[in-house]
């Protein structure tokens, strides 16, 4: 059996390679056939000539052939070997190729003919998959379809009633049942095992990889199980050779550091405090704080848990299920967005989107389908119908009708809308305000508006009152609107239109002005650099290269390509020696000399020495310290809390950090204590509940499974 079907395999590869020595070519839309020196073999006659899948080859002087819309054999001696009389035509390999049937105006068949045309396999079958000596045969049953395996003489070899047949490798097929569940048998229907398997791989050495669940273990052609399954993840390398992992292991440990419970997973998270999204082998399930199951690892994605309920997907459909796992909103929607206590679905149904609104009750709150439905903007659902926009309230009824170009703005209880190409303003129960017009303008709030027009920007009351306009940039704040002039003057002018503060230009006017601090302003005027206060007086001469903003009564200045520091009287108290500087916090700022940084207090004493790649501020008068691509921690005061030696370092509460090396992860107290060791691949501080969940990742290790 064996070297038959060597023999066989060996006759169709030259066969096939025959294939290459002719070309097809086409005149007047038909298809004919030439040799390699461009002789004419087969006439252009023909509608196509290969086989129906596209691929065309010829198989001992054979091809196949179309006329008529009806496919057929037909030799090089121009001799048809059956007419054009077949739906379908296609060459697996070997002596036998694939056909299709109408047996009666409405059931297409499958089946099978050699070479000479003879009908080997008869139109019974509504699917033929040829492997070697044997086809995997199928049969529709109503909606289900039941495999089995027939010889190419058509005997059965396997009955046709399992869920799914699948060759993997040479004289072994994968069996499944409609439990789900798989078994191997032989070319020769005889069962190597039990149906016991949820997946198989193709054979690799003899041997091929198991699942029972997202377990993983290793079975040798005759059925025996070398390796349970038990691990995460198996490949076989070679012969009797196997690599594998066990799973990852996940904990939960507490504020004391006592290790509280263990599970295994690929992944874990905590988004909310009393759950975790669990995640096995792609699928997603629930387990409480104790990492105690809620739900199998049966979902393909589980959102936030909020009101003791989260959205799911299962099998590209979504739902909203309690924590029970009894449906709130059935599982069948094509996407589902939940905002608080609502819940917007789209089901989409021969290409139509039809969007429509429920609350976390399952109780549905629209009356007809919309073809978009917006996130609650605060006063009503966003909706859109025939093209045209509108509003629902929070029970669904549509309090803004669908007749808008679009919804602009939203300042309740008005909101602007552009209608038929123009701006106007509605109420929120739909009725005008402000009837729609050319020229396009903002809200300001429930009375006032800014409208352009032209080159001019006009403030009125929704009455049509005209209360200010100009020709000058204005800005729209909450209670006035900041004007500013080409000279520099800016003027604030309230909701009436009166002028509540101007402030002039400064004498010699300012390049650039900065944001106030303590008093002082800084202002850059002809390439220079200084103060002046609140009313434009000159307070510190623009001398400098480059200024800070005030703190403490101390603000830095560059001077001469250096920074340093001066007081309010102008006065340096730190001499301009550094290449960068920020603004004092707490008494302390970072400084910077030859790329090192360092800190440095008030009086201008260095607190830390200035060695560091970075020095950068964190909460809690902390600062981070990088050197050589590590890092450690300082306090305000420049001690050295914790030395340079980590690759990542994230301060948490109670006066501890969590730190890695080389991808391992522990906690140490803030004086550099260790109190977990670093021995995990993840660590992450749940905060609420003071506790910590770790990972440690399973290594590989190579087995030899040969006896």
């Amino acid at each position: 059996m064996h070297k038959y079907f060597i023999t066989l395999v060996l006759f169709t590869s030259i066969l096939s390679a025959w294939a290459g020595t002719y070309q097809r070519f086409e005149e007047n839309g038909k298809i004919g056939l030439k040799d390699e020196a461009g002789s004419i073999i087969l006439p252009a006659s023909f509608d196509a000539l290969g086989w129906s899948d596209g691929n065309f080859s010829v198989v001992g002087q054979i091809t196949g052939y179309r006329q008529k819309q009806r496919w057929g054999l037909l030799n090089l001696k121009k001799e048809f070997i059956t007419p054009a009389q077949f739906e379908s035509l296609t060459y697996p390999g070997g002596n036998r190729v694939v056909v299709s049937r109408f047996i009666n105006p409405f059931t297409l068949k499958y089946g099978c003919i050699d070479l000479q045309g003879k009908l080997v396999i008869p139109f019974s079958y509504d699917e033929i998959i040829l492997n070697g000596l044997r086809a995997v045969v199928m049969i529709k049953n109503g909606v289900r379809y039941d495999y089995g395996i027939i010889d190419q003489g058509n005997r059965s070899i396997l009955p046709i009633q399992y869920q799914k047949v699948q060759p993997i490798g040479s004289l072994r097929y994968a069996v499944q049942n409609f439990a789900g569940k798989i078994a191997l048998c032989t070319e020769e229907g005889k069962w190597v095992t039990d149906f016991m398997i949820d997946h198989i791989s193709d054979f690799s050495f003899d041997m091929a990889v198991v699942h029972e669940g997202w377990r993983q273990g290793v079975i040798d052609r005759n059925g025996e199980m070398k390796i349970k399954p038990g691990y995460r993840e198996v490949t076989i390398t070679g012969p009797g050779q196997v690599s594998l992992r066990k799973p990852d292991e996940w904990k939960i440990i507490d504020a004391q550091y006592h290790e509280l419970s263990t599970l295994e997973a690929d992944d874990l998270t905590f988004d909310n405090p009393d759950f975790g999204r669990i995640t096995l082998d792609g699928k997603t399930g629930l387990v409480d704080e104790s990492l105690h199951t809620r739900w199998l690892s049966s979902y393909d994605y589980v959102g936030r848990i909020e009101n003791q309920q989260a959205v799911v997907r299962k099998n590209n459909k979504y739902g909203l299920v309690r924590l029970d796992e009894s449906a709130v909103i059935p599982i069948a929607y094509d996407s589902m967005c939940a905002q608080g206590n609502f819940v917007r679905v789209l089901e989409v149904m021969a290409g139509k989107s039809s969007w429509n609104l429920y609350d976390t009750f399952g109780i549905k709150k629209t009356l007809v389908d919309y073809e978009w439905i917006g996130p609650f903007n605060g006063e009503f659902f966003p909706v859109k119908s025939r093209g045209y926009w509108g509003s629902i309230d929070r029970y669904g009824v549509e309090r803004i009708a669908c007749v808008y170009d679009s919804l602009i703005e939203v300042r309740n209880p008005l909101v602007l809308v552009k209608f038929k190409g123009q701006f106007g303003i509605i109420t929120l129960e739909d009725q005008w305000r402000m009837m729609p017009q050319k020229n396009s303008f903002r809200l300001l709030d429930t009375e006032h508006y800014l409208e352009q027009m032209d080159s001019l920007v006009y403030m009125k009351t929704l009455d049509g009152n005209t209360l200010y306009f100009t020709d000058n940039e204005l800005t729209a704040y909450p209670n006035y609107l900041l004007e500013r002039l080409p000279d520099g003057t800016e003027k604030e002018i309230n909701f009436q239109g009166q002028l509540i503060q101007r402030t002039e230009p400064m004498v010699g006017h300012a390049e650039h002005r900065f944001r106030e601090s303590e008093g002082y302003i800084g202002i850059k005027r002809d390439g220079k650099f200084g103060f002046v206060d609140r009313r434009g007086r000159l307070r510190i001469a623009n001398r400098y290269d480059s200024i800070g903003e005030f703190h403490g009564g101390i603000a830095p200045i560059k001077l001469l390509g250096k920074w340093g520091f001066i007081n309010m009287a102008d006065q340096i108290v730190i001499q301009p020696t550094f290449e960068t500087v920020e603004d004092f916090e707490g008494g302390v700022a970072r400084i910077s000399r030859n790329g090192k940084y360092g800190l440095i207090n008030s009086q201008g004493k260095i607190l830390l020495e200035l060695r560091y790649d970075s020095v950068l501020r964190l909460p809690d008068q902390l600062f981070l310290i990088h050197q050589n691509g590590l890092k450690g921690l300082a306090d305000k005061n420049g001690n050295v809390l914790i030395e340079t030696r980590f690759d990542y370092l994230e301060p948490i509460d109670h006066g501890r950090v969590i730190v890695s090396r080389e991808g391992l992860y522990g906690v140490l107290t803030s004086q550099g204590e260790s109190v977990l060791p670093i021995r995990f691949s993840r660590l992450t501080y749940l905060k609420q509940r003071n506790l910590f969940l770790a990972m440690i990742h399973s290594a590989w290790q190579d087995l030899d499974v040969r006896e």
